[in-house]
């Protein structure tokens, strides 16, 4: 049994008995006799009490005494005899409100109540008689109109059943809530267990399971499983690009060695392997380059931008080098809007790099006469750039992975990282950007830009 079981356990079950501990003695200290609560009245009651009354006065309280301790309970309900000083004639005790009565009567503060008399012995003390409610019908053998006597109601309970009762009820309630509440949060504790050893797969919360998904524990179960789910995600990220990248690192230091190799096999081509070994080894600085950069973007580490920029402007550069590159290929690209200046605070070189990658994207899957079309248009205090090709496209099954790391399709050059630094340099913009087909081909990235609000 766990130490929190035990813990909930025993705080709730103390609990339950210290209240029923509590309720029940205070009900005892205000406990009233039932017996004693209410007075007889009636003929019969009525004839007992006078009969006691001609006693006392006529022969004093000794032989009215003398013939109650005789059959003190043969009536059902003796009379009681309480004198002025407050001395009942058999010292037998009375309740509050019987006191008071007494009192009430002897000081002559009210008119007597029925079945209540008041008596005066020849020694001139005063008396008060009266007869408590009997507990069953004051009936001889049979009961009245000759019928068998009523049985008596059974007796209360005894007090130990009524602990056994509440002993039993505490402990199934405390066990109960104390499981409810530990279950879960030993539940947590194993699954904390299991992803300090680097297993992540456990859910606490599976969908259609969840018994609470509105209180606070069930928040805490799901919470858990929001966070299990991105750092598995995030670590199978992590692996595919640990992996991708030693596959893009190993391509062009494979070509290294193997230029190495036939610079110092054939010294007569020493110039062209060397220019082979230059253009490789520019490729691995790029590739490390954009893989820093990447990594950068990815950790947040880019303060925020505070100085003003034209975006029109840092647009239209990048749509300008992308034509003069486009040129010697015979594919066209083209900016048309009617916006002029958009300014905003932003990093301007990271922004051209996000736009000249997903321009140069286009161009990469452009055929010689084909077209990209670039434009821009506000609204809602918003810049929408759209870039769209007309080249093959990809599959609509490819569309959710291709800002992803190394994601290739097709056989074009490319290390694979543009469009991924694209995407997080616009976010790191408080921008958003997504790709869609178009018809009959080719792909269209819309960017859509916000400027801060401080």
């Amino acid at each position: 049994m766990k130490t929190l079981f035990i813990k909930f356990f025993l705080a709730f079950w103390l609990c339950l008995l210290l209240a029923a501990g509590l309720t029940g003695a205070v009900l005892y200290a205000l406990r009233d006799d039932p017996e004693l609560r209410e007075l007889a009245e009636g003929p019969r009651a009525q004839f007992m009490l006078e009969s006691a009354q001609a006693i006392l006065e006529g022969k004093g309280p000794d032989k009215l005494q003398a013939l109650l301790s005789k059959h003190p309970h043969k009536p059902g309900v003796p009379v009681y005899a309480v004198s002025e000083t407050g001395q009942e004639l058999l010292d037998r005790e009375l309740n509050q409100e019987l006191q008071q009565r007494v009192q009430q009567a002897l000081q002559g503060q009210q008119p007597l109540a029925p079945g209540v008399l008041l008596a005066v012995a020849p020694d001139q003390t005063r008396w008060v008689l009266f007869m408590p409610r009997p507990a069953r019908p004051l009936a001889g053998p049979e009961g009245p109109g000759g019928g068998p006597r009523k049985k008596p109601p059974p007796p209360p309970p005894l007090v130990w059943v009524n602990w056994v009762v509440v002993l039993v009820a505490s402990t199934l309630f405390a066990g109960v809530l104390a499981y409810w509440f530990s279950r879960p949060l030993s539940r947590l504790r194993k699954a904390f267990q299991a992803a300090a050893m680097g297993d992540l797969s456990a859910r606490l919360s599976p969908p259609g399971k969840l018994s609470r998904p509105g209180d606070e524990l069930g928040q805490l179960l799901t919470g858990y499983d929001h966070m299990a789910t991105e750092l598995q995600t995030r670590i199978q990220q992590q692996k595919t690009l640990l992996h991708d990248v030693s596959h893009e690192l190993r391509s062009p230091l494979a070509r290294l060695n193997l230029a190495t190799g036939l610079a110092r096999q054939n010294p007569e081509q020493l110039e062209y392997n060397l220019d082979r070994i230059e253009r490789e080894a520019e490729r691995l600085d790029q590739l490390i380059d954009e893989l820093l950069r990447l990594s950068r973007l990815d950790s947040g580490s880019n303060h925020e931008p505070d100085t003003m920029h034209d975006v029109m402007e840092l647009l239209a550069q990048v749509v300008d080098d992308a034509q003069f590159e486009a040129e010697p290929r015979g594919v066209y690209v083209k900016l048309t809007t009617a916006i002029k200046h958009w300014p905003m605070r932003c990093d301007a070189e990271l922004l051209m790099r996000s736009f000249d990658n997903i321009v140069r994207n286009a161009l990469k899957h452009s055929e010689h006469g084909q077209l990209v079309m670039v434009s821009a248009q506000e609204a809602d205090g918003q810049l929408c750039i759209t870039v769209a090709d007309q080249g093959p496209g990809v599959p609509q099954g490819l569309l959710s992975q291709i800002f992803d790391p190394f994601f290739k399709h097709g056989d074009k050059a490319g290390q694979g990282l543009g469009l991924a630094i694209a995407k997080r340099g616009i976010e790191q913009h408080h921008g958003q950007v997504k790709v869609e087909l178009v018809q009959p081909h080719g792909l269209q990235f819309v960017i859509t830009l916000t400027k801060p609000t401080h």
